[in-house]
């Protein structure tokens, strides 16, 4: 099926190799409200501290039975099928006066009744944490390797790039330091990396291309009083550009550069709520091989935060150049996003997320990209100290273009898990 199928999907990833694109921070929505400690902590926050914190071990335990819906996402009839999966994960807390370290890791596997050749399995292992190493300096640093598929890597998902079901390989980075130049001003320095790797045999079918980024940016914030603040920020990411043949072996250009500029401004309307706004432009020196069809770009948006009692949410709207891994170009995209997490009394909770992107086809590409969409819910019911039912459900749809037509995917399960005491199963269908 994938031999009749690749070349059609593949035309326009192989046009799309003409053009670059980017990742980062705004792949999830900034954090809304000032950071410094005069001001008090975000509105997302807020509410995250609120919560009792963490055992030195935290774990789940589970097994579900679901439907997964057009499980290839490769054509508009893909074959489907009930599933049962197996899933596990664990945390290891390590804490001092000064920091704190978290180990983590995850497992699943699904296994299909009508379509055992597609049965998978899927696992990951994390370490963050932070170090204050004086007063005013905080140190941040994370790092993961995840082992999986396209429909369920964190990465492509944030980058609105849905490809067809194929095994990646995923490893992640990053390290800031936040230093408090004085009461009401504070120096941010972030750096991160992202390199995703796809089967070699499917890229080839599929014309995908590996992908990898480098950023680095550096924010500069000034609080104006207890509730508004207000900051600079610049970074500057190198992401890895496609083979080409015109490139000279050695002439050192394997990444192009896209520079963003941006000031921000943040208000609380109260201890639980804030919005932040973000203006700048981005700048692409090499433009053609980034896959944009111009040099300069809007860069910017807004996110507005809100806590209710022990309730989340937030509310975001972005414009960034991203870069597209398995596509090897960047692309200018239009982001709309919600989460929001409900506890419903005690023992039940409520967690939706949902994201819309518009990336933009440059008016002198052939082909059009599709935009997607994605979407879950899930309402768990913690029936005893060491149990939880839950019910989840996955919307995922690429829209149509000349060239394709749409896709569409769900996922719908059931759970029981084993969880410690303090904590719930971690887990999220697909992910």
């Amino acid at each position: 099926m994938r031999a009749v199928v690749g070349p059609l999907i593949l035309a326009s990833r192989l046009a799309a190799q003409t053009l670059p694109v980017p990742t980062l921070p705004p792949e999830r929505p900034p954090d809304t409200g000032p950071t410094t400690p005069d001001q008090g902590a975000p509105a997302a926050e807020a509410g995250a501290r609120a919560i009792e914190p963490p055992r030195r071990w935290e774990y789940g335990l589970g097994v579900g039975v679901g439907y997964d819906s057009n499980i290839e996402f490769l054509l508009p009839e893909g074959p489907s099928s009930w599933a049962i999966s197996p899933r596990g994960n664990f945390s290891r807390f390590f804490r001092s006066p000064k920091g704190e370290l978290r180990l983590g890791g995850m497992a699943n596997w699904v296994g299909y009744a009508e379509q055992k050749d597609l049965n998978r399995y899927s696992a990951d292992v994390s370490l963050d944490g932070s170090y204050r190493s004086s007063p005013n300096t905080t140190w941040r640093g994370r790092a993961s390797y995840d082992f999986g598929y396209s429909d369920s890597s964190q990465t492509l998902s944030s980058q609105g790039v849905l490809l067809p079901l194929v095994r990646t390989w995923t490893v992640t980075g990053a390290l800031g330091v936040n230093h408090q130049l004085a009461q009401r001003t504070s120096f941010r320095l972030d750096g991160r990396f992202y390199r995703t790797e796809f089967d070699e045999q499917d890229a080839e079918a599929l014309g995908l291309v590996n992908g990898q980024s480098l950023r680095a940016t550096a924010n500069l914030r000034q609080a104006l009083g207890t509730r508004d603040s207000v900051a600079i920020e610049y970074s500057l990411e190198g992401a890895l550009a496609p083979p080409s043949p015109e490139r000279v072996e050695g002439d050192g250009r394997r990444y192009y550069l896209t520079h963003f500029g941006s000031l921000q401004w943040s208000h609380l309307f109260s201890p639980r709520s804030g919005i932040l706004l973000e203006g700048g432009v981005s700048y692409t020196p090499d433009a053609a091989r980034a896959g944009l069809d111009r040099q300069e770009s809007f860069y910017g948006g807004a996110s507005y935060s809100r806590q209710v009692r022990s309730s989340s949410a937030t509310l975001f709207a972005r414009r960034e150049v991203i870069p597209a891994f398995g596509l090897g170009v960047s692309r200018i995209e239009n982001r709309f996003g919600l989460t929001a997490t409900i506890p419903l009394g005690r023992a039940w909770a409520l967690r939706l997320e949902g994201t819309h992107m518009d990336p933009e086809t440059p008016e002198a590409s052939a082909f059009a990209y599709g935009t997607p969409d994605e979407g879950s819910v899930a309402l768990s019911w913690r029936l005893a100290r060491h149990f939880e039912i839950s019910s989840e459900g996955r919307y995922r749809r690429r829209g149509a273009t000349a060239e394709v037509p749409v896709i569409e995917a769900y996922q719908v399960g059931l759970f029981l898990s084993l969880v410690s005491p303090s904590g719930g199963s971690g887990f999220r269908l697909g992910r």
